[in-house]
């Protein structure tokens, strides 16, 4: 955040800004936006000339509001000047009101900069940077890339971005990136809405897949993908962050799965199998993993994991990576060898094997 202007027409110029932004735009977006097209010698020069200050800011404040550039690579143009626009899919709709929240589309300099605030509220807080700069996304959405912010009055509280992409096979494909809401915003439905909403905007192009990955060891994300949405595990992906940054709370590289949502038919919901569950990996009275070697022939396992994993990285990273080295080795023997993973309301990933025939 910019520091804020001293000089003697700060008064003035907030009173300009205040008539020519609506009403509902926060102001601590207002003032990153400002402050990211003032020049490069800072607020100072607006003390030259009130009047001509007054002009720049009322000028600023304009391109500000202005809609970023954005084609939308899936949309059908023809279609698009015969067809009437669809309504609004009940499920996101119902989810955003239970939720307090209105989703709407990213596409002005304001709404980017809502963006990244609350991208750094929840991954770089007090960092000094900017988890993704304001540029990197004005040119997703220059490429078309569908960015949705969940609006809790005039504050901004949650986004997910993504990108529009195609199957090896051609077919168009959502590739979602990702998702943050406010700690203040939490335990209401926001992340559902959202989703919903981004399955709404798919639906509407002929998208019939949404994709996107998520940390293998994040309980709230898994019970959330799998278990909330209905999304299908693809794939382990192990270490697909690459090397960890240097200030990072663990020495591993986050493991990581692939899912797709299917956005037509019924979700694939894994079978519950039969039989005594099996605890492939449980946690100790140390707070350790525990893992089972015999899961592999059972009808079904149950894959524990830290409720709070991001705590346990910070607090004990030397048990977070213990529990990263066993839950990692389950996924990736399991998945390789055709078992379908779902959530249990255990807190547990449940496997089930494939079929025989």
């Amino acid at each position: 955040m910019s520091e804020p202007v001293t000089d003697p027409v700060a008064g003035p110029l907030a009173e300009i800004v205040a008539d020519v932004l609506p009403a509902d735009v926060p102001e601590a977006v207002i003032g990153d936006v400002i402050a990211e097209l003032l020049p490069a010698e800072g607020p100072q020069v607006l003390a030259d000339d009130p009047v001509e200050a007054a002009a720049a800011i009322t000028e600023l404040v304009e391109a500000a509001t202005r809609q970023v550039f954005a084609p939308d690579p899936l949309a059908d143009p023809v279609a698009a000047l015969t067809t009437p626009a669809p309504e609004p899919a009940d499920p996101a709709t119902s989810a955003a009101a239970r939720a307090g929240v209105d989703i709407r589309p990213v596409d002005t300099h304001v709404d980017v900069a809502a963006a990244v605030s609350v991208l750094d509220g929840v991954f770089a807080p007090g960092a000094g940077h900017h988890f993704y700069p304001p540029s990197l996304l004005r040119n997703l959405l220059a490429a078309g890339a569908p960015m949705l912010l969940a609006w809790d009055n005039e504050m901004p509280v949650g986004v997910v971005l993504a990108l529009p992409g195609w199957t090896a096979s051609g077919q168009p494909l959502v590739q979602s990136g990702p998702m943050a809401v406010l700690p203040t915003a939490r335990g209401r439905g926001v992340s559902v809405a959202l989703k919903l909403a981004q399955r709404a905007w798919a639906i509407d192009r002929g998208v019939t897949e949404i994709r996107w990955t998520f940390d293998a060891m994040a309980a709230v994300n898994a019970n959330l993908n799998l278990r909330r949405l209905g999304a299908t595990v693809e794939a382990f992906l192990p270490g697909y962050e690459g090397l960890r940054d240097a200030d990072s709370h663990t020495p591993l590289p986050y493991d990581r799965l692939l899912v797709a949502w299917h956005l037509t038919g019924t979700p694939a919901v894994p079978a519950e199998g039969a039989g005594t569950l099996v605890w492939a990996v449980a946690a100790a009275r140390d707070g350790l993993p525990v893992l089972d070697p015999t899961w592999a022939a059972a009808p079904a396992a149950l894959v524990t994991v830290p409720a709070d994993i991001s705590a346990l990285r910070r607090d004990d990273p030397a048990a977070a990576s213990a529990w990263q080295h066993a839950v990692g080795a389950v996924l990736q023997e399991a998945l390789a060898a055709g078992w379908q993973a779902g959530w249990d309301p255990r807190g547990a990933y449940r496997l089930t094997p494939p079929p025989t025939h």
